[in-house]
């Protein structure tokens, strides 16, 4: 696990070490996924101020979820769990996952379903906490993150 500091860039040092960067996965997500909106970190801080908040939807494992997550946050690992539990289509949602592919994947099928006003967080969960917003897990605020993968899970 990756114990958050400060000032520390995360997601930088993740993707410089495995050779790989934030514009690379952006263009993967953008190349495979090029009909689903995204919503960048700020806009979503702001917009979980406001009354028509969106419904933010955490895609990762259960496991992953358990380490950290954003306050609002509900787990719902598939589009068809979603969908059992919303059912109003026209509903505002974000999903979000480690860096956004697989929430990219489900926002693409939650649009296949009908759902007309779903969104992608743009970099996810790494980038919020790089951004330095709150994250939390069953026992108040959270200073880790699930590394998704053991290549990640090797670090610090």
């Amino acid at each position: 696990m990756l114990k958050l500091a400060l000032g520390y860039s995360m997601s930088s040092f993740f993707f410089g070490l495995f050779g790989v960067d934030w514009e690379a996965v952006d263009e993967k997500i953008e190349k495979l996924y090029p009909a689903v909106s995204s919503i960048s970190i700020d806009e979503l801080a702001q917009e979980g101020q406001s009354a028509s908040r969106p419904i933010v939807i955490d895609v990762r494992e259960p496991a992953e979820f358990a380490v950290s997550h954003l306050s609002a946050a509900k787990n719902l690992e598939t589009s068809v769990d979603m969908a059992a539990r919303f059912l109003d289509k026209q509903a505002p949602i974000v999903v979000y996952c480690s860096v956004g592919y697989r929430s990219a994947a489900v926002a693409a099928e939650l649009e296949l379903m009908g759902y007309s006003n779903v969104r992608n967080l743009h970099r996810s969960i790494f980038e919020w906490a790089e951004k330095g917003y709150q994250l939390l897990n069953a026992n108040g605020v959270a200073a880790k993150i699930h590394p998704y993968n053991l290549a990640w899970g090797r670090i610090g």
